[in-house]
């Protein structure tokens, strides 16, 4: 299963308890993994769920060691003086914020979910229950989550937890969010194009 969507909107974290909740999962980064060590960890750990993140960051020859194990379920190596072969049953949960750099062959063995945005009421409901795992009150984390979502134009549950962790109360609120929205990516780019 591939799950496919924009960053912030929790494909990591449906990984995450796959490997908490399934105790023969490896969890890997593919912009930090290469064929080699990919092979290698597969003979090591023998994982039945291999669980990657950012597969759209793997670059194409590494991603052609995971369509062989996709496509036959055999792993193997060959260098010089060494050559190993084994059958390996796992199956792959990857994400990623685009289909476009999976190469095709890889890209159809994967059952491809698109995450869809989030409405307002589940962003809130996300952030709610994130900030009350940082000791946020809940009426300090729902006004976050609503000045993010319509100050900030935010859909990315992380920049909720970014303003909860540099605030101690609701004057704080406007003064961050007000910071972040005066100095963000796109107000420079607006204000470099008007000078």
């Amino acid at each position: 299963m591939l799950l496919v969507g924009s960053p912030g909107s929790a494909k990591t974290m449906f990984l995450t308890e796959i490997l908490h909740r399934m105790k023969e999962s490896y969890f890997i980064v593919g912009s930090n993994t290469s064929k080699a060590g990919l092979v290698n960890q597969l003979f090591e750990r023998r994982p039945k769920f291999l669980l990657i993140d950012e597969l759209d960051k793997m670059n194409n020859a590494d991603q052609t060691s995971l369509l062989h194990l996709m496509e036959t379920g055999i792993i193997c190596e060959t260098k010089i003086n060494k050559t190993r072969e084994m059958e390996l049953t796992s199956w792959v949960f990857a994400t990623a914020n685009s289909s476009e750099k999976i190469i095709e062959p890889l890209l159809s063995r994967f059952l491809v979910l698109e995450v869809p945005e989030y409405t307002f009421e589940e962003f809130r409901e996300i952030a709610l229950a994130k900030l009350a795992k940082e000791n946020i009150p809940e009426d300090i984390a729902a006004s976050i989550a609503e000045k993010v979502w319509t100050v900030l134009d935010s859909r990315d549950i992380r920049d909720a937890i970014k303003v909860a962790r540099l605030v101690t109360n609701q004057e704080d609120i406007y003064r961050i969010i007000g910071i972040m929205k005066c100095y963000s990516k796109e107000n420079n780019s607006d204000i470099l194009r008007f000078k």
